[in-house]
């Protein structure tokens, strides 16, 4: 064998580098080639998860008026003007500058014990804070092991807040439903429910989550329906994150004691209200018909 002279290392070198650069470039191991004519995919920017546009939905209006819930387009009904009195309080602590506690515009909507009303009092505070012209809003269905949200709207069950909380290649838009009859409206199903949902609620991708969600957008009302606190370990770690709770209390009927324990629990949040829900009194008011809705008979909540 005769011994390579420098300069026959330098031609070798040099065809080597010709071949190369005359081979068309390898695919990305396990990473199919498009397919010919198909677009050429968005740049990640840093990042390896997925986009896409966030999905449209249309809600029916008249379904929640014959259901007796609140419509966004404003009518003037009794609940109307029931939850005009609740969502101001909210929102003058959630957009105050004077004593505004960290994400208060975040607010957790649960109950003692289920029953009380806590989704119905939610998907309406939403609606009615959705009817502001200069606010938009986030409905979040965080009881993600007996979801309902998009049932009461009419709305077939999707992924959700879980997949996004368990699937690192799921991102928000992914997930996200944008109403198209209701502008100021969009909507985060609670997504497959999973064991290990207490634990992913209490992850630091929740936290991560709720964060962007609470800073992207300063115009925003987040609500999340929690499951009942009595029910469930959700409800404490979900008050880990939000500014603001509204305890739906059933009238004549959630003992004082389950009510107590259920406070207890929600310590870490700085601001609870408490709302009377399903009481007696019958309305004769001229001005709004005696309107009757889901739940029967409601009288004015207290904040």
């Amino acid at each position: 064998m005769t011994e390579d002279t420098p300069l026959n290392l330098m031609q070798r070198a040099a065809e080597k580098l010709r071949q190369r650069d005359a081979a068309p470039p390898a695919p990305p191991a396990n990473r199919p080639l498009p397919a010919p004519g198909s677009p050429a995919p968005a740049a990640a920017a840093g990042s390896t998860l997925k986009t896409r546009e966030s999905q449209t939905i249309s809600i029916d209006v008249n379904r929640l008026l014959l259901a007796g819930m609140v419509s966004p387009k404003g009518d003037k009904t009794l609940i109307s003007e029931e939850y005009r009195l609740l969502k101001r309080p909210l929102l003058l602590k959630a957009f105050s500058d004077e004593g505004r506690t960290e994400n208060a515009h975040v607010i957790m909507v649960t109950s003692s014990v289920p029953g009380e009303g806590k989704t119905f009092t939610a998907i309406n505070l939403a609606m009615s804070i959705a009817s502001e012209p200069d606010l938009n809003v986030l409905l979040v269905d965080g009881d993600v092991m007996n979801p309902s949200v998009l049932a009461r709207l009419g709305i077939e069950e999707r992924s959700g807040l879980i997949d996004l909380l368990e699937d690192k290649g799921v991102v928000v838009s992914d997930v996200m439903l944008r109403c198209s009859n209701i502008p100021n409206l969009t909507i985060l199903p609670a997504g497959a429910p999973t064991s290990r949902a207490t634990e992913l609620l209490a992850s630091s991708r929740m936290e991560t989550l709720v964060t962007d969600l609470a800073r992207r957008y300063p115009d925003r009302v987040i609500i999340f329906d929690s499951p009942p606190v009595l029910a469930s370990t959700e409800p404490s770690v979900i008050a880990l994150h939000v500014g603001q709770i509204v305890v739906v209390v059933e009238a004549e009927k959630t003992p004082q004691t389950a009510l107590e324990a259920s406070l207890r629990q929600l310590t870490a949040c700085p601001t609870i209200n408490l709302v009377l829900n399903k009481t007696r009194i019958a309305s004769s008011s001229d001005e709004f018909g005696g309107y009757g809705y889901g739940y029967g008979q409601y009288g004015r909540r207290k904040a």
